[in-house]
């Protein structure tokens, strides 16, 4: 661990991102591909899970593929953009609400979702991570991302505006995330040591507003008393959540192909 945190504190993210993460990490020649297997794992939280593709077998795969390349894929229902098919791939990746798309020169060539079961390790409940790969059919076309390409700007807009706002939303960006609040399909990690300072920050910022506002809307509406109130409430936690998971997709794809490209 400790060549690869190099002191930065551990980060929640999706559990897709921090494969991606450290995939990138190995293609660029930072560690080997047992190393990167294990740290994709994250710190606690996961068990054996045995079941689907092995990563070390994954990712040293990709090298055989030409001009791979990796995307991130947040969905949630009605909002597909990004996924591929077929639609064996849609539910399992709805359902875990991530996915990575793998591609090769500019062709989709497979999905791998993370499949999680309920486990124990050393008498502590934790999560057992499985890898499903589901091919792409032939000559599938990858879409343009969802992104704008100023999703950092849109996420710092968000947040100042809710600053300013009459709404007290609890939010704070600036601090880790409690673990009651990062669901299983999450893990913490601890980022790769080459990343840029502001990325690692976006990156950080990104995925702490993410997790807080899916808390707040899962919550709903107790904290406010008058209706008008709770509506506001909630169109500001939308948005922010919009514009996290925005965030979150562009940074981590521009970190990961800075270091595949």
């Amino acid at each position: 661990m400790s060549g690869a945190s190099a002191g930065r504190d551990l980060v929640a993210l999706p559990r897709a991102a921090v494969l991606m993460l450290y995939t990138a990490a190995y293609l660029r020649g930072d560690m080997g591909p047992d190393d990167a297997a294990r740290m994709s794992q994250g710190v606690g939280r996961t068990g054996p899970s045995g079941a689907g593709e092995d990563l070390f077998t994954w990712m040293t795969s990709l090298r055989r593929l030409p001009l791979a390349q990796l995307r991130l894929v947040l969905p949630v229902p009605g909002r597909l953009a990004g996924l591929v098919g077929p639609p064996a791939a849609i539910g399992p990746a709805l359902e875990a609400e991530q996915a990575i798309v793998v591609t090769a020169a500019g062709i989709a060539d497979h999905t791998l979702i993370p499949v999680l079961a309920p486990a124990e390790v050393d008498g502590r409940a934790a999560t057992a991570v499985g890898w499903q790969k589901v091919p792409a059919p032939v000559g599938a076309q990858v879409p343009p991302t969802a992104t704008s390409g100023s999703a950092r700007e849109e996420l710092l807009h968000a947040l100042r505006r809710t600053a300013r706002g009459s709404v007290d939303l609890d939010l704070v960006p600036d601090e880790p995330v409690e673990p009651a609040r990062i669901p299983a399909a999450w893990v913490a990690t601890a980022l790769p040591r080459h990343l840029e300072p502001s990325a690692a920050h976006l990156l950080v910022l990104a995925s702490r507003t993410l997790l807080l506002t899916r808390s707040e809307i899962e919550e709903g509406h107790g904290h406010t008393v008058h209706l008008a109130e709770a509506l506001t409430r909630r169109g500001l936690l939308d948005e922010l959540h919009d514009a996290a998971r925005s965030a979150l997709v562009e940074t981590l794809e521009r970190i990961v192909a800075a270091e595949t490209g």
